[in-house]
């Protein structure tokens, strides 16, 4: 994994958009040469072929696909990005756990490299619901919490392995824009493919959760679990599970299940190493700790010493700046 140089802050927008998605066009166009680059590395897929697959598999993002097409300029490059079908493949890191503290809260870290993320905190009504999220590929979402009190997080699973399917951003967002409950969706998952192993936590304000192991190279495994990070057997790939420090990360969320202190102490150990990580030039510094709370549909995201807050119904678009502050000892990056 090669070395990327480091910004010294991380800029993040909050902003809120309508049903047409006109909100995120002045983001798109900031955004696009990246993307465009980006995608780049793609398999080649005909573009009839990806949106066909997005109406097979999650028909209900059609519209909004559509919508965001136009407002985006449309042309085949932008259509295929918005599929996100057979995407570049991305290897980031991430911990999370679903704890009780006066109802479900899930809490995820979410690791990679300061200039590979959008830094956007996304307020939508694409459907018939209105959701919150942290975005990946400006409408799909690497972790988000809608109306119903759905919160769903997602890691990278920890194989190299790599087959048919959607990006897994795109598959959070489809859970947040079309499920209420754990079950709702668990059945999704079950049945939508992704183009890498990923592992989805999801949890409702009923207090039900579930993990999810998905793969492009077996079947989908819901398990009643409440952490995970980046492994979903050490076997799988060692060299990536020691270098993000996987089980190391885990055993430490498995160990403040059931304490007391709640939500407050175990956001104390997510800003605290081996889950904060700080090796941002080969993608594996921390981002931001996202503490989502499904019963009154909320989300903060906190860092050392900071916390911004957003709800549903008093969200506030606003600009801000996060210091980075990367590591002096590195561990040896894994092969890729």
């Amino acid at each position: 994994m090669s070395e990327r140089a480091v910004p010294s802050s991380l800029e993040f927008r909050a902003i809120d958009d309508g049903p047409t998605g006109a909100s995120l066009q002045e983001v798109f166009q900031d955004y696009w040469p990246a993307y465009r680059r980006w995608m780049r590395g793609t398999r080649r897929t005909p573009i009839d072929d990806s949106t066909a697959r997005l109406n097979n598999h999650m028909p209900e993002l059609m519209p909004v696909y559509q919508r965001l097409l136009d407002a985006f300029g449309g042309g085949p490059a932008v259509a295929a990005f918005l599929t996100l079908y057979n995407p570049p493949r991305v290897v980031r890191g991430c911990s999370q756990v679903v704890i009780d503290d006066n109802g479900p809260v899930l809490l995820r870290s979410y690791d990679h490299h300061p200039t590979l993320t959008d830094g956007l905190v996304l307020r939508s009504r694409w459907l018939d619901r209105t959701t919150i999220a942290m975005t990946d590929c400006l409408w799909g979402a690497l972790d988000g919490v809608n109306e119903h009190g759905l919160a769903v997080a997602l890691a990278f699973g920890g194989r190299d392995a790599v087959g048919p399917g959607f990006a897994a951003p795109l598959v959070t967002r489809y859970l947040l824009e079309t499920c209420a409950t754990v079950a709702d969706a668990g059945a999704v998952l079950e049945r939508v493919p992704v183009y890498m192993p990923y592992t989805f936590v999801v949890a409702d304000a009923a207090g039900d959760f579930v993990t999810a192991y998905t793969g492009p190279d077996a079947p989908t495994r819901l398990v009643t679990r409440r952490a995970s990070t980046n492994h979903q057997s050490q076997t799988d790939w060692p060299s990536y599970c020691k270098f993000t420090q996987s089980v190391e990360r885990l055993a430490t969320l498995e160990s403040q299940i059931g304490q007391p202190g709640g939500a407050e102490r175990v956001i104390e150990s997510f800003l605290r190493p081996p889950l904060w990580r700080t090796d941002y030039a080969h993608a594996s510094g921390t981002l931001y700790v996202a503490e989502y709370r499904p019963a009154p549909c909320s989300l903060a995201l906190h860092w050392p010493g900071r916390t911004e807050r957003f709800g549903l119904s008093d969200f506030e678009p606003r600009d801000f700046e996060v210091e980075i502050r990367p590591s002096d000892n590195k561990p040896e990056p894994a092969a890729t």
